[in-house]
């Protein structure tokens, strides 16, 4: 009796998964899929004071594309904005998705440039938050590519 009942309890514990571990790892898959794709500014918070009504830096010129952020499926961070009307200023990092955090870094020098937190991401809609010192700045996109 004692042996079936030890017998028993060893296949329970055995038989258990590391559930945590497996949602872990399915956040991290869901959320490095939604990720990648092209994502225009739509709202910005800094420090708690709301700005809803993103502008974009070149809204009045022709020929306008909206700033957005890109993360693409090798890795890369690339950042775009329209501005005096003809420029186009481009940032090209390097992301590493772990968990809910995104960290970028200058592929040079494998410095760290700064980190995001996810808050939210579907296939529609990205927030992120954003500290620097003295800066708290949560950014709202929309999904554009």
């Amino acid at each position: 009796m004692k042996k079936s009942l030890l017998f028993t309890l060893a296949f329970l514990f055995l038989s258990c998964s590391d559930s945590d571990t497996d949602s872990d790892d399915d956040l991290l898959n869901k959320n490095a899929e939604l990720l990648v794709g092209k994502w225009a500014y739509s709202s910005s918070r800094i420090n708690g004071v709301i700005n809803n009504q993103f502008k974009h830096s070149g809204e009045a010129c022709p020929g306008f594309k909206p700033d957005y952020i890109q993360f693409t499926e090798n890795g890369r961070y690339i950042q775009f904005a329209f501005l005096n009307c003809e420029e186009e200023f481009v940032v090209d990092k390097l992301y590493q998705l772990k968990g809910d955090t995104i960290y970028i870094t200058n592929e040079e020098t494998g410095n760290k440039v700064f980190n995001s937190t996810i808050l939210e991401v579907t296939q529609s809609t990205l927030i992120l938050r954003t500290e620097i010192p003295d800066i708290v700045l949560e950014e709202g996109f929309k999904k554009i590519e």
